[in-house]
């Protein structure tokens, strides 16, 4: 393991009995969501993006978090988050989830503007002395850059960001994420809360009954939780020996990047940007999943497949090995997703125990429960809240 990683003691509190899952209404309960979506989603900075789906100038990238939809747009100073509809009237300015443009047009009174969010043209709309066109461009969502991934906040107070990433930069380092390129990316529709989502690809007890391919590769015995500082949470998982990549074959070509030690190019690093980006860092690719809330019961899960460049130029690269494994174990997920949501969704549902193989899931709920509790009320604990 890397030297900066803190290891979790064995004598945590969490060994001693394990965690409890939450109650009905943390899973289901409309309250519980608009908590969420207010104290999370509208407060943190979040995670949109990586920087090499929006290399060129012109490039964007459409997001709908909640009821909103932000635009990332690569301008002229850099890549820069706008909420995605027109200052005129409120229409959504872009439905595409990403291409490339030099200027955007309005189509219901073809308000037009540049790659920097400028209004340039209002074509026949008329205006007198009262509108000024310098006011009225794109409005601007606060947007930083870390190590490739693009972050964002509605919110003027967040938390710092630098603060909250915590270790997660010596991952980002060791496995060049910046340099990085992204070679596809795919929506999944999920009927299920977002956090059982969240739970369910934080954890590999499942493999061995869930995902066969996934078994036959990796070894969800031979794992560890990781203590990180920040607001991250993780775990490691060893490849099987004869194996090389986690893919539908379980072998490849393509060169271990240079600077992952040897330890962990037998293993995959699972680690979690809360509230809600999953990376798998293996030695030869990185996976990038993130899981955004639409209802209580509903969200999709965005799942990106990126590639060192010195192997993406190579005539022979092929990535699709990787893409089935992944994109079968997806479909596989959800299903168990959308299954538990309908069985917690029984009012008289009451939590279970949860292993030491879970304290992730644990680690997950209790970061969530802590920013949405009712400050009204005493403090529940595992199980209550």
């Amino acid at each position: 393991m890397f030297d900066l990683i803190g290891k979790q003691p064995e004598d945590r509190p969490y060994f001693e009995s394990g965690g409890v899952g939450r109650s009905h209404d943390f899973y289901t309960g409309e309250e519980q969501y608009r908590r969420e979506m207010s104290r999370i989603y509208g407060r943190h900075w979040l995670p949109v993006d990586h920087v090499s789906r929006l290399k060129d100038k012109g490039c964007y990238s459409t997001l709908n978090i909640g009821s909103g939809s932000v635009l990332l747009l690569h301008g002229d100073d850099g890549i820069q988050a706008y909420h995605n509809y027109c200052r005129h009237r409120g229409y959504k300015l872009v439905e595409e989830a990403g291409g490339k443009r030099q200027s955007l047009v309005c189509l219901y009174h073809c308000w037009v503007y540049d790659r920097n969010g400028k209004l340039k043209s209002l074509n026949g709309t008329y205006f007198d002395h009262f509108f000024d066109k310098e006011k009225n461009g794109l409005l601007p969502v606060r947007t930083e850059i870390r190590y490739g991934v693009v972050f964002i906040t509605f919110s003027d107070d967040a938390p710092d960001l630098d603060e909250s990433l915590g270790e997660f930069g010596e991952f980002a380092r060791v496995y060049e994420l910046a340099d990085l390129e992204c070679v596809q990316a795919k929506d999944y529709p999920v009927a299920s809360n977002w956090k059982l989502v969240a739970h369910n690809v934080n954890e590999s007890l499942h493999f061995p009954t869930a995902h066969k391919d996934l078994h036959r590769i990796t070894d969800f015995d031979d794992a560890g939780t990781y203590d990180l500082k920040g607001d991250i949470v993780g775990a490691w998982q060893s490849i099987r020996g004869g194996f090389n990549s986690v893919s539908m074959t379980g072998h490849s070509p393509r060169t271990p990047m240079p600077q992952v030690p040897e330890a962990d190019r037998q293993r995959i690093n699972w680690i979690t940007i809360l509230p809600n980006l999953l990376f798998g860092f293996t030695a030869d690719y990185v996976m990038m999943q993130w899981v955004w809330p639409e209802s209580p019961g509903t969200c999709f899960v965005r799942h990106f497949w990126l590639f060192h460049p010195s192997e993406t130029a190579k005539s022979d690269f092929s990535h699709e090995a990787v893409f089935a494994l992944w994109d079968k174990a997806n479909h596989e997920d959800w299903e168990m997703c959308e299954r538990t949501h309908r069985g917690l969704s029984n009012p008289l549902w009451t939590p279970g125990q949860l292993s030491l193989d879970e304290e992730v899931v644990s680690q997950i709920d209790s970061w969530v429960a802590a920013r949405t509790a009712d400050p009204t009320q005493p403090a529940a604990a595992e199980g209550r809240a």
